[in-house]
């Protein structure tokens, strides 16, 4: 997670990576157990975006988006679960 940043990198806030601006959070993709920092996908208009502290931005696909949501959401799913017992 982002946490030394004056940018609000939260679902549905809108950040700058770099020199492209007017990006909009679509999701946190937490990296659990690889000491990766988190993933992030952006939007702006109709394009889709992968961001990774330290690694880059790249474009990715509507498709590919929609994988790295539902990545997001099961670790997330695993981390809760994890927590429970």
């Amino acid at each position: 997670m982002i946490t030394k940043s004056k940018q609000a990198w939260q679902v549905g806030q809108q950040v700058k990576v770099g020199f492209l601006s007017g990006l909009t959070v679509v999701a946190k993709v937490a990296t659990p157990g690889d000491f990766a920092p988190d993933a992030y996908v952006l939007v702006r208009g109709e394009q889709f975006y992968s961001f990774v502290p330290h690694n880059g931005i790249s474009k990715i696909s509507a498709a590919e988006a929609r994988d790295l949501v539902e990545q997001g959401k099961r670790a997330g799913q695993d981390l809760r679960a994890g927590h429970e017992q």
